[in-house]
């Protein structure tokens, strides 16, 4: 029990845990004339409970960073659709502004094709304002949805490349623990041999 404890109190990974039993099984005293080992089972099933308590934390950790990613993708579209709703009351401004400066030209009487023009051509800046506005908000809700793509597929490939780790290692375990199963019975029928 104190492998269990030694391994809480330093932190050790799951991979730290993995590369352990590969060590221990890897350096066993090996079974004459066999591809068997012995280990010390008790050693083994303390890095085994050990792996076990901390596989569900990382999936937990993993979690709470998917949701933290969901949280900054609703804030961007927060943040999109309220740049957007403040390009377009600007806009709407504009244009309000220009109708109006272009109704007090036409009233002039001296200069009503003048103003006509003029009241055109601001018209026509505001418009263009607007949608240079409603562009960059749509580039930067874009970009920001772009970025956390990114971040949210590598999560999901660390997240991919643990669980395959995890996998593998329990293939291994399930492996060794039939062959140390298939050599127990082979000494079982030993002692029964030659106690006839």
């Amino acid at each position: 029990m104190s492998e269990l404890t030694d391994n809480e109190q330093t932190g050790a990974s799951l991979l730290e845990i993995l590369d352990e039993l590969t060590e221990r099984v890897a350096h066993a005293k090996a079974m004459p004339l066999s591809a068997s080992v012995l280990v010390n089972q008790s050693e083994l099933l303390d890095l085994l409970e050990t792996a076990r308590a901390i596989v569900p934390q990382q999936i937990v950790d993993a979690d709470s960073v998917l949701q933290d990613i969901s949280a900054v993708t609703d804030q961007a579209h927060s943040e999109a659709e309220a740049i957007l709703a403040k390009a377009h009351s600007e806009a709407e401004t504009l244009v309000a502004q220009a109708k109006q400066q272009a109704q007090q030209l036409v009233e002039r009487d001296a200069i009503t094709v003048a103003a006509q023009s003029h009241a055109a051509k601001i018209v026509d800046e505001a418009r263009q304002k607007a949608q240079h506005i409603k562009r960059g908000a749509d580039e930067y809700s874009d970009s920001k949805l772009a970025d956390l793509a990114e971040e949210l597929a590598a999560l999901q490939d660390a997240i991919d490349a643990v669980q395959d780790q995890i996998a593998a290692g329990r293939n291994v375990l399930a492996e060794r623990g039939a062959a140390e199963e298939e050599l127990a019975s082979g000494r079982s029928g030993g002692h029964r041999r030659l106690k006839k």
